[in-house]
């Protein structure tokens, strides 16, 4: 693809990568992460940061170097290990690839990363952006990072009214970017970028005063900074009301099924749930008690909470209501695909957010 002559002579590649450059020696983003050239913990860092604030992300980062500090330690844990110890940071087929991953690289690679954009590709759960920080911090491969912050960055700076979720909009600040790369170290180069993106030229409130490209940037020249990216596509949300029965088994045990379809939350423990809210709730439990233990059983409920609890993930708004069960009396059996759990050893399995919010809640 060829930039418009205009775009291009107002910032040339090579002036917008020296520029880069001398504002992030400038401004250094003190990350545990940054100064390593291990793939293993570059790796970690990046899958962990993916769709997730740095500040949230850090502790994460930290606990998993200390909890598995190699990837043969990563891939001898259970699934359910790494689900909790990802637990609270969403998009839970993260971890599930991050297992996956950290298998085959252990097995087929001897621990060892592949040192190809091409090839770390090839992994699960590595993505063109994952793939590019591995390959450019690590071995300093020349492929830019191209992320949100990235995409910002050069949409503005170039003044590209195309979308920034089309292919001719990607395209556009792909070639410019493949061209800066060249022009400075890689490693140095998608750093500075990423820093840049995420601490000054920010979605909301961008430092345009104090930006070394004040004099080049279109946006900020056509006084279109607020108005630029441009997205084509907007997300739409779609609601779900769920309602979650907490038991309480002869005072000490309680039930838990593991999620094992393609969903949100496969591999993490919940409790047994309604469908939809009912008006006749007390019926639907009996129904629910009977195909839980095969026999009709003496219990009271009550609801848990006053109000539901929500949950907010990409594509869809969950609202939850929590109600608790009492049986005082230990199921002669039970099905095969719920678990009979120690309360206090409750802890021990992964769940949604929205579940643990609840028990934070409750034992309060």
């Amino acid at each position: 693809m060829i930039l418009d002559s205009k775009i291009y002579d107002l910032l040339q590649p090579k002036q917008f990568a020296a520029l880069l450059l001398a504002w992030s020696r400038q401004n250094v983003r003190d990350l545990p992460w940054k100064a390593d050239r291990d793939p293993y913990k570059i790796w970690l860092s990046e899958i962990i940061l993916q769709q997730t604030r740095v500040q949230q992300g850090m502790p994460y980062y930290l606990r998993f170097i200390k909890t598995y500090p190699d990837i043969h330690t990563l891939a001898s844990a259970s699934e359910n290990q790494i689900i909790k110890s990802w637990e609270g940071l969403g998009y839970y087929t993260r971890a599930r690839n991050l297992h996956k991953a950290a298998k085959i690289v252990s097995d087929q690679y001897n621990g060892i990363f592949p040192q190809k954009y091409t090839d770390l590709l090839a992994l699960p759960g590595i993505g063109p952006y994952s793939a590019a920080a591995i390959a450019s911090f690590a071995y300093d491969e020349a492929v830019p990072v191209i992320d949100g912050n990235v995409l910002r960055v050069i949409a503005r700076l170039l003044g590209s009214e195309l979308p920034i979720d089309t292919q001719a909009g990607k395209n556009l600040i792909q070639t410019y970017v493949e061209a800066a790369i060249l022009e400075a170290q890689p490693s140095l180069f998608n750093q500075a970028i990423m820093d840049f993106g995420a601490t000054h030229c920010k979605p909301i409130a961008p430092l345009c005063d104090q930006c070394p490209f004040a004099e080049k940037c279109v946006a900020r020249l056509q006084r279109k900074t607020a108005l630029i990216p441009i997205k084509k596509q907007k997300i739409k949300k779609t609601l779900r009301h769920v309602v979650y029965l907490e038991f309480y088994i002869a005072e000490k045990y309680t039930l838990l099924q593991r999620q094992n379809t393609d969903d949100i939350w496969k591999g993490m423990y919940l409790f047994p749930v309604l469908a939809a809210a009912n008006n006749d709730l007390v019926t639907a439990v009996k129904k629910m008690i009977f195909e839980l233990f095969g026999e009709n059983l003496a219990f009271n409920i009550h609801k848990a909470l006053e109000k539901p609890l929500k949950q907010i993930l990409t594509h869809r708004v969950i609202y939850a209501d929590f109600y608790q069960v009492y049986m005082k009396t230990k199921p002669q059996k039970i099905n095969k695909n719920f678990n009979l759990v120690e309360r206090v050893k409750i802890q021990n399995f992964a769940m949604p957010k929205i579940l643990t919010n609840y028990l934070k809640l409750i034992n309060h």
